[in-house]
């Protein structure tokens, strides 16, 4: 063989073994900037939420890392999973989303074929064409749930009812022993394990419409095979994985958007949220992503039960009533009227019947015989549709305000004119833009004002007030609900009576409420407790009415409270005050507020009685 055919053949062979040895074992550089990429560190959970928190894997299962430092190195991991993907290949069917991407990175034939059969008939059984982001409102009676929650449906290509597709669920797994007070700590500092689930869809809808009575919004995401199947493949690797759950940051709506993110490159919803994520803003952000092909409401049992009443007479109403608390004969009952009031009648009457089976559960077997009874006779009316459709609300539960809000203000105390400023981090009151909200609601947290006084004696700048819990809840009561009001307040506060003591309160309080033509009348009895060292035996108990008119329409609001408070234990403040505020939406993300009152109060340094008015003019930006 001459010289120069030699040189060839040995050329061609060092760049063939070369090649060969690239392959088995990829270049320390070649990985490291595989590791960087967003992809990868997304299907590593690598997220920082929090302000403490530190840039590594949410994951806190060491069963999810095939590296001791996964955690916090995902070079190592990524190491790791290509040795583990050549010398063990059953890791594969482990990490099939991992094993996807790297196949697509590194090439198709870079590791040795593996049968997943386990995984493979999962996938098959999920037999998913897209995803669907699903939100239902909040429900103000759960901890974890005051802000909504929001899961995703596997929508299946074979399905033609999406009751029956698959749901991802994120919850944290408490202890059903533990009471609200525990639960809430325990959420507020990450005390429980937060675990994916999969559940078919009605189970769901049955929780959320049924048994709490939520309405429900259904958000179609236009998302591609690819990453639709890359979706179920990352549920495959996290479903018995375990994160710390935090109700304000790691919790149901964020870990659906670190789903989302390892799904595909084009997303990057997760990092968006570092102080809170609130569900509806996270719906939000879905939508500024422009992937939302369409929405779909489904009414609670309680709207539809609500729409019913809307439309009949009150003598038919007391007649449903009295169908399914009686025993009497249906037939007998109905028998004095038409057939399409019979029809109404016994509709009603159901769906007020399974209202009852879960909330008074003493009843529940009676009244579940009752549904059957009353099923069965509405299926042999003629009559198919007796009731207009409950209407598609005009505004989405993510189009309303966003959930903080900066706060510029102007008054005067009935002394002084001040200017004050305040920053609320969630979430919503009485006068706030009413729209995608619960009518009646407020639940605001962490709300502080900084107060600059004008005064004779010498301006004074010092904290207000900060509430670190405000909830109000006024379901209105009608001919077959009679839900109670009620409202719970703490936080540190200045009273009137002693401007200069920032003192510590709890509020609470329960009553009724009625609603007529858009307005609502509430009447509260409640109890406050006051604890400060420089006021009289170091405390304060007292007791009385709260009245009010509330009236919230789309563009503005307004709610006029009485309040009276009586003296039982400790200081004497003998407050009673009467407040008007009105608000108006002037665009998306701002507001504008005038508030007004009378108060009487005792002054403890001379033991006179003090008369005031005051007033201010405000300006709220929603972010």
């Amino acid at each position: 063989m001459s010289r120069p055919i030699i040189f060839v053949f040995l050329a061609i062979s060092l760049g063939l073994a070369f090649r060969s040895a690239w392959a088995a074992n990829p270049p320390k550089q070649e990985l490291s900037e595989l590791s960087k990429r967003p992809q990868w560190l997304h299907l590593l959970h690598y997220h920082q939420a929090g302000l403490f928190s530190r840039y590594e894997s949410q994951v806190d299962d060491p069963t999810f890392f095939l590296s001791m430092n996964g955690k916090t190195d995902a070079y190592a991991e990524l190491q790791a999973t290509v040795q583990a993907f050549e010398t063990n290949p059953t890791e594969q069917c482990r990490f099939p989303a991992r094993f996807h991407w790297l196949s697509s990175a590194l090439g198709p034939k870079r590791f040795p074929e593996q049968r997943c059969e386990k995984f493979e008939q999962w996938f098959k059984q999920i037999d998913g064409k897209g995803l669907t982001m699903v939100f239902p409102a909040a429900y103000l009676n759960s901890p974890s749930s005051m802000f909504g929650h929001t899961l995703i449906r596997i929508d299946r290509k074979s399905g033609h009812n999406p009751l029956l597709d698959f749901s991802v669920n994120y919850a944290a797994n408490a202890d059903p022993n533990d009471n609200e007070l525990v639960f809430t700590y325990k959420g507020l500092s990450g005390g429980y394990p937060g675990v994916f689930s999969l559940l078919p869809y009605y189970q769901k809808v049955k929780e959320y419409s049924f048994l709490e009575s939520r309405d429900v919004w259904e958000y179609e995401l236009s998302l591609s095979q690819t990453e639709v199947d890359q979706f179920i493949r990352h549920i495959w690797e996290v479903k018995d994985a375990h994160f710390d759950y935090y109700f304000f940051t790691e919790n149901c709506s964020y870990h659906l958007l670190t789903l989302l993110d390892a799904a595909s490159p084009r997303f990057n919803f997760a990092d968006q949220f570092y102080l809170t994520a609130i569900p509806a803003d996270t719906v939000r952000v879905i939508g500024q992503a422009d992937i939302v092909s369409q929405t779909r409401f489904r009414a609670s049992t309680l709207t539809n039960m609500n729409n019913m009443l809307s439309q009949l007479d009150p003598d038919l109403i007391i007649s449903a009533k009295q169908l399914v608390l009686s025993e009497t004969s249906i037939d007998k009952a109905l028998a004095s009227l038409p057939s399409g009031q019979q029809a109404q009648v016994l509709e009603l009457a159901y769906q007020y019947s399974r209202y009852l089976a879960v909330r008074k559960k003493q009843l529940s077997s009676r009244i579940r015989k009752r549904s059957i009874e009353l099923l069965s006779t509405r299926s042999k009316l003629p009559e198919q549709q007796v009731f207009a459709a409950v209407p598609k609300p005009s505004f989405r539960d993510d189009e309303g305000h966003r959930s903080r809000r900066l706060e510029s203000r102007i008054g005067n105390d009935g002394d002084n004119d001040y200017l004050q400023i305040g920053l609320r981090m969630a979430y919503h009151d009485f006068l706030d833009t009413a729209p995608g909200y619960i009518r009646g609601a407020r639940l605001e947290m962490f709300h502080a004002q900084l107060r600059h006084t004008y005064a004779q004696g010498g301006d004074a700048t010092r904290l207000q007030a900060i509430r670190l819990i405000d909830i109000a809840s006024l379901s209105p009561r009608n001919a077959m609900l009679t839900p109670i009001s009620w409202r719970v307040s703490t936080g540190f506060k200045r009273p009137n009576s002693q401007p200069n003591e920032l003192m510590a309160y709890l509020s609470s309080g329960a009553g009724v409420s009625y609603s007529h033509f858009e307005q609502q009348f509430y009447a509260l009895w409640e109890g406050e407790l006051n604890a400060d060292n420089d006021i009289r035996k170091g405390y304060r108990v007292a007791t009385g009415p709260r009245l009010g008119w509330l009236i919230q329409r789309d563009r503005w609001s307004a709610n006029l409270e009485l309040h009276q408070q009586f003296e039982l234990a400790g200081a004497k403040f003998k407050q009673q005050s009467i407040k008007l505020g009105i608000s108006r939406r002037v665009s998306p993300h701002w507001q504008i507020r005038i508030n007004t009152g009378y108060q009487q109060y005792r002054q403890p340094e001379n033991n006179t009685t003090r008369y005031e008015y005051n007033g201010s003019l405000a300006a709220m930006y929603y972010f």
